[in-house]
């Protein structure tokens, strides 16, 4: 079976999550650089119960405004529409996957600690580097990985291959994948997001998160979650021994080579955002 016939597959099974309606309609609405506040606002305030969990997020730890925010305008207003937005998927996608029915070597509590942190650390290095938006960076961190999901819960038998082989033969997830699958997590999590409809920048950086792509819409998108996904796999601040990180892309270490060799100074204010962010959102 190549990739084609894969992902052909994969859109045939009706039981896969698709977003909300509000996250859809929020996503095309922000292609309009007219949009208002109101108009937004309103389509948003359609789905009370979304209502309610980006009321909650904005008002966490998370977020830590020292004024509480009552409402979805002030919300837009303070935190921008594409962070609006972004807080929308990263809910819908994590409510959507709740790991019912995944392969029972899976842990989906485990999965989604790791693509929180992926997406905490996303977000600190784009603050730090301004190579990309924190924003952006902090949801393609948090999907990075959805792949891994859809394969556990929909494709069982593939998943235990994988594996297996990782644990029998002491390979990494994507050494296994690529032996074993037609269609590597990176590529079929980007088919996902492509039906959801989320941008294409954030449909690469899924894609290409561990072979980075320069020709992207946004290569130092990509380029933050590769780093940020090894920081997170590779670097304990509780131990003394030097983090490895020489998985990371050559380019990419090169480039970022600052942000790795300080990882010990800014690494333990992301930690204490990470549990955060955990709570709100794996709670």
């Amino acid at each position: 079976m190549d990739a084609q016939t894969f992902l052909g597959k994969l859109d045939r099974i009706q039981e896969i999550p698709t977003l909300p309606l509000v996250a859809l309609k929020v996503n095309k609405m922000l292609q309009d650089y007219d949009i208002s506040i109101k108009a937004l606002s309103k389509t948003i305030e359609r789905d009370q119960a979304m209502v309610t969990k980006i009321l909650r997020l904005v008002n966490s730890a998370f977020y830590g405004f020292r004024s509480k925010i009552g409402n979805i305008p002030h919300a837009v207003t303070i935190l921008g529409f594409n962070t609006v937005r972004n807080a929308i998927v990263s809910i819908s996608v994590i409510d959507a996957f709740s790991g019912k029915g995944a392969s029972q070597e899976f842990d989906i509590g485990a999965f989604w600690k790791h693509s929180v942190a992926a997406a905490v650390t996303s977000r600190h290095l784009a603050e730090r580097t301004r190579l990309t938006t924190p924003d952006e960076s902090f949801v393609g961190g948090l999907l990075h990985d959805v792949g891994k999901v859809v394969l556990a819960q929909y494709f069982k038998e593939l998943f235990s291959q994988v594996w297996e082989s990782m644990h029998n033969n002491g390979k990494s997830f994507c050494e296994a994948e690529k032996e074993l699958l037609p269609a590597n997590h990176g590529r079929i999590g980007a088919h996902l997001a492509k039906r959801w409809q989320l941008p294409d920048s954030l449909i690469e950086a899924i894609r290409y998160h561990h072979t980075l792509r320069k020709t992207a819409n946004n290569p130092n998108l990509i380029m933050t979650i590769h780093i940020a996904d090894i920081i997170v796999n590779n670097y304990n601040f509780e131990s003394e021994s030097e983090p490895d990180f020489s998985a990371a892309n050559p380019g990419a270490r090169q480039c970022m080579g600052a942000m790795l060799e300080t990882v010990s100074e800014w690494f333990p204010k992301a930690a204490t955002e990470i549990e955060s962010a955990c709570e709100f959102f794996l709670e």
